[in-house]
């Protein structure tokens, strides 16, 4: 009995000496070592597929595509019931790594039997703050909790390369409710600017002068907090790749105008061919996750902005105008506004939701600073 005390006293000794360590990051344990709760994987893993696991560490994105071609199972779990995805997130610097395995169907939300998340490990364990961005633009839900009652932001705080902006969207999205379908993390396009006031400027209201339905946000000055104006600059609501950019866009006349809006007011809602027409000069980004960015009306597109090319959260993507619109035709620069709208596949962020739903959806995605004091009545 008392060698059975003494070889317990020592390994609780020695459990949290290492605790201690790991705290203070004078060892590293790999982020499975923290889940001895779940030891039997719940899928087949086959050798391939434990090679994948080594493969998202390196950083190496051709070897992690080849796998992936080669037909390797990126749901896969490990021993502790950890996949490929919550590796890359815990280790990997690369979020081109997250976003092959993504693309070929990795689970973003999946849990170990511990309750963690890909995100959970990227919060606690990223050395780089682009792997937790990635992560929420791309949907994985902060509103998890793990086995221990821990969300993303109760393990963010720990790592010292959290910001203070960061860790508070974390925080509002904690306790939910949060929709898996829609990213969370971007921000307005706009500086200083929340989301108009105004639900007419919203998806979802009605535009009876073409017989359609608004698919974006619009953001006028006197409804979003900041001035806006002809020229004011429009940024990238999250970082992605430019998938089209409207360099030789040619302004409509006021006759082809109206003829766009004769074919829409005969049909029974704005033909689509007929809509990307009303939106003037545009720029497309495609985010983490396969979100669509859309920014319509504008005056001008960086010389520099073509398709193909890679855009950080922030970076200007165009200039306040008012292209595709009757005060275009006429030559004028009146009415100058930003019109945003978020897709995925073929569906738009407010798609057939009430005005309640999209000021939480727009709260989810955009953050609660970006939302306005008030919102009035119609």
């Amino acid at each position: 009995m008392r060698v059975f005390l003494t070889l317990l006293t020592t390994l609780l000794v020695l459990a949290a000496g290492v605790f201690l360590l790991r705290q203070f990051n004078v060892v590293d344990i790999p982020a499975m070592a923290t889940q001895l709760i779940s030891r039997t994987p719940t899928t087949q893993t086959t050798k391939q597929d434990t090679n994948l696991f080594n493969l998202v560490k390196t950083d190496d994105v051709a070897s992690v595509q080849a796998a992936i071609t080669a037909g390797v199972n990126v749901n896969a779990q490990d021993e502790f019931g950890q996949t490929p995805l919550m590796y890359a997130a815990s280790s990997s610097t690369n979020t081109d790594i997250l976003d092959a395995l993504v693309k070929a169907g990795a689970n973003i939300n999946a849990q170990t039997g511990a309750g963690w998340t890909a995100l959970m490990y990227a919060a606690r364990d990223s050395q780089t703050l682009d792997t937790l961005i990635w992560l929420m633009n791309a949907a994985a839900d902060p509103s998890l909790k793990n086995g221990e009652g821990q969300s993303a932001a109760d393990l963010a705080r720990s790592n010292p390369k959290m910001t203070t902006a960061i860790y508070e969207r974390l925080s509002e999205l904690s306790n939910g409710p949060f929709d898996p379908n829609w990213p969370s993390g971007y921000t307005v396009p706009v500086e200083g600017a929340t989301i108009s006031s105004r639900p007419a400027h919203w998806p979802g209201a009605p535009r009876a002068y073409r017989n359609g339905t608004h698919e974006g946000f619009d953001f006028y000055g006197g409804t979003v907090a900041v001035a806006v104006e002809y020229g004011t600059p429009i940024r990238a609501v999250a970082g992605g790749t430019v998938v089209r950019s409207d360099l030789e866009y040619v302004e409509m006349t006021l006759d082809e105008y109206n003829e766009v809006i004769e074919v829409s007011k005969r049909s029974l809602n704005t033909p689509p061919e007929m809509l990307d027409k009303l939106r003037g000069r545009q720029v497309w980004v495609e985010h983490a996750g396969g979100y669509v960015s859309r920014y319509a009306h504008l005056a001008s597109i960086p010389a520099t902005l073509t398709v193909g090319s890679k855009v950080k959260q922030g970076d200007i993507v165009g200039e306040t105008g008012n292209s595709g619109t009757l005060e275009a035709a006429t030559q004028t620069q009146d009415d100058p506004h930003p019109h945003v709208e978020i897709w995925k596949g073929e569906d738009y962020l407010g798609h057939n939701l009430e005005t309640q739903q999209i000021y939480d959806l727009a709260k989810q995605v955009f953050g609660e600073k970006a939302m306005p004091s008030a919102v009035e009545q119609e």
